[in-house]
């Protein structure tokens, strides 16, 4: 940017992460009757410790209210995908578990549509350069804000 303004610089990154999600969101639902939040919400399980995350851990990794994180546990509950479940002992904590049906649906086609759009909408778009700064400012980002912790990512899954 000619002018350095990072006024400009915010409001680029921020409409173009809504942009790219919302396309996201988009191919999702088109291809695999499953939004992006859903596909997020079950990854983000089969991914936790023992398959399992209360919903502030759930709303906390995608970055969504506790109401809003109580709806979508909602609609993956009466699509079959998600379970609640009480931790033995604790009354007061309810966990999200996906079932069978819930693991069979990320694992099928909406990963892999998934994984096509992230490439279509955001990595073709960007060269390797382009993608190593992303990636070091969206960490930076969520370094400076006490936001960065490994286990949003879980390395080494897809």
């Amino acid at each position: 940017m000619a002018d350095q303004d990072p006024l400009l610089a915010w409001l680029y990154l921020q409409q173009g992460v809504k942009t790219i999600e919302e396309s996201l969101s988009a191919t999702m639902e088109e291809h695999c009757d499953c939004t992006l939040s859903e596909h997020s919400a079950l990854y983000r399980l089969k991914t936790a410790k023992d398959q399992r995350l209360t919903m502030a851990e759930l709303s906390e990794l995608l970055s969504i209210s506790p109401s809003g994180v109580t709806r979508l546990v909602d609609r993956l509950v009466r699509r079959g995908w998600v379970e609640r479940v009480q931790p033995p002992g604790n009354r007061r904590t309810v966990c999200a578990v996906p079932t069978e049906e819930g693991l069979r649906v990320l694992q099928g086609q909406t990963m892999v549509v998934y994984w096509q759009s992230v490439h279509q909408h955001f990595e073709s778009i960007l060269d390797a350069d382009d993608l190593e700064a992303a990636a070091r400012i969206g960490r930076k980002m969520l370094e400076a804000h006490g936001r960065w912790d490994e286990k949003r990512f879980a390395p080494g899954s897809p």
